[in-house]
């Protein structure tokens, strides 16, 4: 298909004032609507309005010759040869069926309805106007590409040199056009393509010292096979070089950042940095301590929140091992797709998968460590094929049969009891004990309570380097409703919250204003707050208050149920909500 056909189209050159007339109006008063529109031809439709003939004004000089009737009806004088065409063929279709037939006119149809027509006249001063717009647009596109072009006719002799051309090589297209490219160049490749008639791909060339450049040329046949020229595109690679050299540049410097960022990691993910006074909290970093060097898979159980990703970094980080720290949470992406994120998969391997392949956690985990967060969320099939890695050591990219041999250190993480999973037959056992050779059990927040606080500075810290927001005083009451808050979330709800608090803080202040107001409904600012923290009926009046809210906000305020939940006679709940003021 040539770009004419691309370019222009029946639409661009229609005429769309045409006349049209029922096939049983009269010849009158065909021609009299020809004449007061300056049209040569009118179109024949019949009642349903399909196209049936054409009748012109070389029809009407043959009527007067024989004598017929104006008020004859029209259809039975028009020309029903017809040739049509469609709005989306091309302007070259039209005019070539034109000059084929022999008609000077060619009606377009859309839906077999007439919706235009082209006329000799319309070809002649529309359709080579168009060409003439398309070669000018062809040689400003020639004119504009980075590579230079070159067109010889079958002798060698020069038709077409562009401005890129004349830049790379130094000969203007007035001193080389329609002269003999041998003169200037004679082991141009656009002479050996015209004498061997073989195409050239990518030849490297230097015209000029510092300038380096690809060559490619094709030889051009016409339609009974005889070559009658040869086009050179010279592409200038000098740019592209430099720009090579500043890659190498950028990539050590990407190098030394991606160093640098592995030791920020380090700094920050290291079990120094894990806050903690609590007891369950300083043995589960004693046993991370004793594996980290070790090629052991670990399990980090707990609910969420509750740092099991941040041991997981800290294990990595400890372990010497030089590869990445790669994390894929199992819950978050679809089962069907979670094999080719775990092991990658080959080009074509399924529909929509990305050209060249891609590369799978495994693989980039290679060498360093792979955390493998929600694994009791794992499809069954899919512990099939992972508890087969871990015995092999061999992972296949999806569509291939290459054996890729991996060495990551397998560290899994779950909120959920796999005990119970492998009860019900939705967790493989063979798997679990794979997985689970070293097992670290987090404690949720609400049982570190003596950790809340310096967790809590720990994240004020952090979030006010983080916000550029300096923090000069923390309410002490902020720190003890902090501590006695169950945190559902554990340490996650924890850092969210202090962010909360710092951003929304004034001048600089953290106090009870700061806390959230669910935090404070669920806590009373007044607990443990006496000068003597060791009053037991203070505390018992806090474990009563704290108790009967939560119940009444559980049964939805409904007193008998309470009563019943509590165990308490329902007169009790009525005092003990008016002494509380609930």
């Amino acid at each position: 298909m040539s770009i004419s056909e691309i370019i222009y189209k029946v639409r661009d050159i229609m005429l769309k004032d045409f006349i049209k007339v029922r096939e049983d109006e009269t010849i009158r008063n065909a021609l009299n609507r020809m004449i007061e529109s300056y049209r040569d031809e009118v179109l024949i439709e019949d009642k349903n309005g399909e196209l049936k003939a054409i009748f012109t004004m070389n029809d009407v000089a043959k009527i007067k010759k024989r004598g017929v009737s104006f008020d004859t009806p029209i259809i039975e004088f028009g020309n029903t040869n017809l040739h049509t065409i469609g709005s989306n063929d091309s302007a070259r279709l039209a005019r070539d069926i034109m000059i084929d037939n022999r008609i000077g006119r060619l009606p377009v149809l859309e839906d077999g309805k007439v919706i235009g027509i082209v006329t000799s006249n319309n070809i002649r001063d529309t359709f080579y106007l168009k060409m003439d717009e398309m070669f000018n647009l062809l040689n400003n596109v020639f004119d504009n590409l980075h590579e230079g072009v070159c067109i010889c006719d079958e002798k060698g002799i020069v038709k077409y040199w562009n401005r890129s051309s004349e830049k790379l090589y130094n000969v203007s297209a007035e001193k080389i056009m329609n002269r003999y490219l041998g003169e200037f160049f004679p082991k141009a490749l656009n002479l050996k393509v015209l004498n061997t008639g073989k195409r050239i791909d990518n030849v490297f060339h230097e015209p000029v010292e510092g300038k380096l450049v690809i060559l490619s040329a094709v030889p051009i046949y016409n339609s009974k096979g005889r070559i009658i020229a040869a086009v050179s595109t010279d592409r200038d690679i000098t740019d592209a070089m430099n720009l090579t050299k500043q890659l190498e540049y950028e990539k050590k410097k990407v190098e030394f950042l991606e160093k640098a960022y592995k030791n920020e990691i380090a700094s920050k993910y290291n079990f120094s940095s894990i806050v903690g006074k609590n007891k369950k909290i300083i043995d589960a970093i004693a046993i991370a301590q004793k594996v980290a060097h070790t090629s052991t898979s670990v399990l980090i159980t707990g609910k969420s929140g509750t740092g099991k990703e941040v041991f997981a970094k800290s294990i990595h980080e400890a372990s010497g091992r030089t590869g990445n720290f790669v994390a894929i949470n199992c819950s978050a992406i679809p089962g069907n797709l979670l094999e080719s994120e775990l092991f990658g998969y080959v080009e074509g391997a399924f529909t929509g998968a990305i050209k060249k392949g891609k590369i799978g956690k495994f693989e980039f985990a290679n060498g360093g460590t792979l955390f493998l967060d929600e694994i009791g969320d794992m499809p069954l099939e899919m512990q099939v094929k992972m508890l087969r890695v871990l015995q092999d050591g061999v992972i296949h990219r999806l569509g291939s049969e290459k054996a890729i041999n991996t060495d990551a250190r397998i560290i899994a993480a779950t909120n959920k009891d796999l005990k119970k999973l492998i009860l019900e037959d939705k967790f493989r056992e063979d798997l679990f004990y794979r997985l689970a050779v070293v097992q670290i059990q987090l404690p949720p927040l609400k049982d570190r309570k003596e950790d809340v606080k310096d967790l809590a500075n720990l994240f004020f810290e952090q979030v006010s380097e983080q916000e550029g927001i300096k923090i000069t005083d923390i309410e002490n009451k902020v720190y003890k409703i902090l501590t006695n808050y169950k945190w559902d979330g554990n340490i996650r709800e924890l850092k969210n919250v202090v962010q909360r608090m710092v951003v929304l803080s004034n001048n600089g202040k953290i106090n009870t204003d700061s806390i959230p107001e669910y935090i404070l409904e669920s806590v009373s600012p007044e607990e443990d707050l006496g000068e003597n923290e060791f009053d037991l009926e203070r505390i018992v009046e806090n474990v009563e208050k704290r108790t009967i809210k939560e119940v009444m906000k559980m049964v939805k305020g409904n007193k008998q149920h309470a009563a019943k939940v509590l165990n308490i006679k329902r007169s009790t709940l009525y005092y003990k909500l008016g002494k509380y003021n609930i």
